[in-house]
């Protein structure tokens, strides 16, 4: 075994005995908080945040849905094989989604990608500390106009679209700029659906009532995210749909070619 390999290999082992330890220490703990175990008084006293104020609560649920989303982003990464725009980027799309409502929020989104393409021609071949900023502007201006057509037309959707977190739209933008640059709309357009399908599913996951102040009883759920993300990993890398993109047009068959007769072979067939 070459050095390279010997450094790359890692102990199976080890990253069992890990991931088992991540899955099976917070999976026991929940169990222990039930009602019918002698520990479960205890244990929700102890292990519990839900007793927190109401303002701290709703930080802390913030802090816990985070880390969770990932476990979507890395499903549609990794076992579906979807490309999603980088990990963060459907997460935090998903928390723009939980301020101003999806239907809202994907209609607004399309616009402003709309846009970023009829202002291509600014944008390509930019540098990136130019095109980063002009992005950034353009995501600043699409917020600034729903609150103006507000003053006209006083509909509180547009007045709440202006909630949608700038930096968010912002990442979006230059992540979808930046392949439409490179490899073209039809290629952009895949990854940016599919960060936005990993969006609408953590955003309705959140949406469940109950779910979120569920997590501050059961904060050990963060351990168990990081085994099934290991898990995930591990033994669900299936890339099941890599390298397909339905936007893209398909590749011609192939011809059937045969192999033509040389004229040596034609005399041969004539003479014959």
């Amino acid at each position: 075994m070459t050095t390279v390999e010997t450094e790359n290999a890692t102990p199976v082992h080890k990253s069992s005995w890990l991931l088992a330890a991540l899955l099976f220490v917070p999976s026991a703990i929940v169990i222990a908080k039930l009602p019918l175990f002698p520990t479960s008084r205890w244990l929700n006293e102890v292990l519990s945040l839900s007793d927190l104020s109401p303002r701290l609560q709703v930080h802390t649920e913030f802090v816990l849905f985070v880390p969770l989303s990932a476990i979507v982003v890395c499903f549609f990464r990794l076992t579906l094989g979807l490309p999603v725009l980088s990990l963060f980027r459907p997460i935090l799309t998903a928390l723009a989604f939980r301020i101003v409502g999806i239907p809202q929020g994907l209609a607004f989104l399309a616009i402003v990608l709309g846009g970023v393409v009829l202002v291509k021609p600014l944008l390509k071949q930019a540098h990136y500390y130019v095109r980063v900023p002009l992005v950034l502007s353009l995501a600043a201006v699409s917020l600034l106009v729903p609150l103006m057509l507000d003053k006209w037309w006083h509909v509180q959707t547009l007045r709440h679209l202006a909630y949608f977190p700038l930096i968010n739209l912002a990442l979006v933008c230059e992540a979808f700029t930046k392949i439409l640059n490179h490899k073209g709309l039809r290629a952009a357009m895949w990854p940016t659906v599919n960060a936005v399908l990993a969006a609408i599913v953590i955003a309705l996951l959140a949406g469940i009532p109950g779910a979120m102040h569920l997590l501050l009883s059961y904060p050990e759920v963060l351990i168990l995210q990081a085994g099934a993300v290991l898990m995930i990993g591990k033994y669900l890398d299936l890339q099941l749909f890599a390298d397909r993109n339905p936007f893209m047009p398909k590749p011609p068959a192939a011809a059937d070619v045969r192999p033509q007769p040389s004229p040596t072979s034609k005399l041969r067939l004539i003479n014959e």
